[in-house]
Parts: structure tokens; C-alpha cells; sequence
């Protein structure tokens, strides 16, 4: 399944920051309201807010509505907290790449990879310019992945440094609002639901990795980056869910695909859920938290029964959730 679906909140590990100087400078009334949702418990209130881990530089600031929630709160809640952490986060998840970058000490792809896999990955790569001596320790996962959100990007017109995404956007402001800044879950735990997955996983994703030009081809024709962007700077959500049902619905039961879709989508999705009903009922002083998530986390069970998202876990647990984007 292409990244741009899968691992679109694996992208908030590779770019980053966007701050503004102060409050009183900032001028309210941009485009982008991330289908905002409000959650009350109690005392307790919880902005729910969806994010894309890219931006275009229009975006912001960002609506009205989001901007004023943001305002606010109390508490910012990241998916994990190394974004909110500016040039020390960044540092923070630079290294913990690096640490998982290369197969153990003494392992080339020859001993790690079932023939059929390594014969594949070095035909494929030559197709890429990529000498297989040349990476030959590098772990072929991670390679594959590098590769395909570099051609991704390279035909998209969006920012995707350290400094432009929405996430890390959001935490400048938090900054300066002088606020507390959490993450939903660690970042080991990102990392590794992405980037380790069961050994038969990442051997069916090296097997669907294709050569240049067909890779190229795929990414010109399907829905690209820059479709993703304007449906959600529009608001367009019916479109997204379109797209995640085509792509990753029980239509599609690729190994790599449903491991993603059990894990890294509605696991994960579960996950954050349950913390921010821990965080309703446990919280005794009245606080007011906004929580920021890759956009999909907020409307992904639209996409159909095999799906849940945030939203569907807290009605589910009894909670009224309400959108107040519209």
C-alpha cells in the first residue's frame, strides 16, 4: 500500500517545526479546521484536532475555530512528544533513526533476506541507481521506505522540512502559549509499530517495492500528495475516505496492508482513544486540552466497518463528541 496512506504519521518523524512570533501577532482566519471536534467530561473538555504531517505555506494560521480552541486550552496532546520539543525533538528523532538504521553488526542483506527478497530488492534498487555495496548493511525496510517518500515528495508541492508541518506548527504556538506539551505515546513506540514490524511484513512490502519507472508511473496517476493536500485544506473528507477504502479495505488483505490497517491504524487509534478517556475522567482540576493527530485518527471509520478512529472509540465509550468545524 502507497505511503501516502499508510504512513502518512510517519512522516511527523522526519519534518517538523513552524512557529510564530507572538500571539498578538497572529492574524486569524485561514483555511484549515482539521475536522475539530469537542469532547466534555465533567470539568474536562478535549479539543480534537487532525492534522497532516505536510503543509502548504497558506495554511496558516489556521481557522478561526482552531486557532481560539488552541487559545483555550490548558494542555497540548501530541502523538508523541519529541514534536513539540522544537530543535531538541528534533535531535531526539534523528538519533533514535540512526540507532535502528542498520541491520545487527556483521548482517548484509545476502544473510538477513530470503533469496527470493534480496534477488528482488538489489533488481529493483539497480533500477533506482542504488549499488546494493552500498547499502548493503543498511536495514532494507527502512531503505525501501526512504526511497519511495523521497519520489513521493519530489512530485508534490508541499513543504516537508523539520519546520512546515502542521503538527510542529501547532506546538510553536503552544510554546508561546506557555503550554504543557504531552505525547499520546512514546516515541520507541512509533517507531517501532512502523518501522518494525513482523519479519513476513517487511518481507511483503519489499516484494510490492517496484522499479523507477513504474514507481514513478503509480505515483503520477493515483491520487498524489497534492490530492491528499487540497481535500484537506477543503475539507473534503468524504474524498480521503474514498481513498482509504480503496486502498486499504478488506477488498485488499496484502499481508503488509492488513498489518497496517490493525496496527498502525485502528491499534494506535484505540490507543490515543483510551488515554484521552483516562485523561476526561481522571483529571480532578477543570482543564481544557487540545489534542492533535494525523487527520485519519479523527474520520478514518467513515473508510467502512474494518476501520475505527478516535471519534468512533470515545461514542462508543458513552461520550458525546461534537464537530464544530461546520
Amino acid at each position: 500500500m502507497r505511503k501516502s496512506m499508510i504512513l502518512l504519521l510517519l512522516l511527523a518523524l522526519m519534518v517538523g517545526l513552524a512557529a510564530c512570533d507572538n500571539d498578538d501577532d497572529v492574524v486569524i482566519g485561514g483555511i484549515i479546521t482539521g475536522a475539530l471536534h469537542r469532547v466534555e467530561y465533567g470539568g474536562n473538555v478535549v479539543y480534537l484536532f487532525g492534522t497532516y504531517h505536510s503543509s502548504r505555506t497558506e495554511w496558516f494560521p489556521l481557522s478561526e475555530v482552531v486557532e481560539d480552541a488552541l487559545r483555550n486550552s490548558d494542555v497540548l496532546l501530541l502523538e508523541i512528544e519529541e514534536l513539540g520539543l522544537g530543535s531538541s525533538g528534533h535531535m531526539a528523532i534523528q538519533q533514535a533513526f540512526r540507532s535502528m538504521q542498520y541491520l545487527p553488526t556483521g548482517l548484509t542483506w545476502s544473510e538477513y533476506l530470503p533469496e527470493d527478497a534480496y534477488n528482488h530488492l538489489v533488481e529493483v534498487l539497480d533500477t533506482w541507481d542504488v549499488r546494493y555495496e552500498n547499502v548493503r548493511s543498511v536495514h532494507p525496510l527502512l531503505l525501501v521506505i526512504d526511497l519511495e517518500n523521497w519520489l513521493e515528495f519530489s512530485l508534490a508541492d508541499l513543504n516537508d522540512t523539520f519546520f512546515d508541518i502542521v503538527d510542529v506548527y501547532i506546538a510553536g504556538r503552544a510554546r508561546e502559549l506557555d503550554l504543557p506539551i504531552i505525547g499520546l505515546e512514546s516515541l520507541e513506540q512509533e517507531i517501532d509499530m512502523f518501522y518494525n514490524p513482523p519479519f513476513e511484513v517487511m518481507l511483503a512490502r519489499i516484494m510490492k517495492f517496484k522499479p523507477l519507472e513504474e514507481s514513478t508511473e503509480a505515483f503520477s496517476n493515483w491520487p498524489t500528495l497534492n490530492d491528499y493536500a487540497t481535500y484537506y485544506e477543503n475539507n473534503d473528507f468524504d474524498s480521503l475516505m474514498s481513498i482509504i477504502a480503496h486502498e486499504a479495505g478488506s477488498r485488499n488483505e496484502c499481508l503488509y496492508i492488513t498489518y497496517y490497517r490493525d496496527i498502525v491504524f485502528n491499534l494506535r487509534s484505540e490507543n490515543f482513544a483510551n488515554e484521552i478517556i483516562r485523561l476526561l475522567q481522571e483529571t480532578k482540576e477543570p482543564t481544557t486540552f487540545f489534542v492533535a493527530v494525523g487527520l485519519s485518527h479523527i474520520i478514518r471509520s467513515g473508510a467502512g466497518e474494518e476501520f475505527t478512529d478516535i471519534v468512533q472509540q470515545l461514542r462508543l465509550a458513552g461520550f458525546t463528541v461534537t464537530p464544530i468545524w461546520q
